[in-house]
């Protein structure tokens, strides 16, 4: 029994599905821990999530606007990824704007209030992620399907080369 070759698309998009997938498995399993506290967050992990946020979350914002303003950019992204990723932006901005508020105040701020924004903020990223993995297996992003067209591109003009170097092998005189 021959085993068939897997196609390009299917190896490409099996290896972005999972992708996505483990990725939303380390945000629930982080999550997870976080919330059971047999994780505990320390205050400059605190920190340091919210500055990272602040501009991933404005970062979230404008990417969803260049995509929608370029159509380069438009044609090779998915919209659906950029839309499910703006209620995240919206909440980490406004997290941050509370915490940073708080610490300039100098009132301490709750580690129940911090425990539990971030987790929400790693399981909603876990569902997006899982939701995005599966869905991608069936739909692939553009960009995908872009570099799956290149691949078999540059794998005919292989061929053809192969086969000219093969004609040319036959047509030269034997001595």
């Amino acid at each position: 029994m021959v085993k068939e070759k897997m196609s390009t698309e299917k190896k490409m998009k099996l290896i972005y599905s999972g992708e996505l997938i483990l990725i939303a498995t380390v945000f629930l399993v982080i999550a997870t821990l976080e919330i059971t506290r047999v994780m505990h967050i320390k205050d400059w992990v605190a920190i340091a999530f919210n500055w990272v946020t602040i501009f991933g979350g404005l970062w979230m914002i404008v990417d969803f606007i260049w995509v929608l303003v370029s159509p380069k950019r438009k044609a090779k992204n998915s919209l659906l990824d950029k839309i499910l990723l703006l209620p995240l932006s919206v909440f980490l901005i406004t997290y941050d704007i509370i915490c940073f508020i708080k610490q300039i105040q100098q009132v301490e701020i709750a580690y129940d209030f911090r425990l539990y924004m971030m987790t929400s903020a790693f399981y909603y990223i876990a569902v997006i992620y899982m939701f995005e993995g599966i869905y991608h297996y069936f739909r692939p992003i553009p960009s995908i399907l872009i570099a799956v067209q290149e691949e078999e591109e540059e794998a005919r003009k292989k061929e053809a080369e192969k086969q000219l170097e093969e004609n040319r092998k036959e047509e030269e005189p034997h001595e």
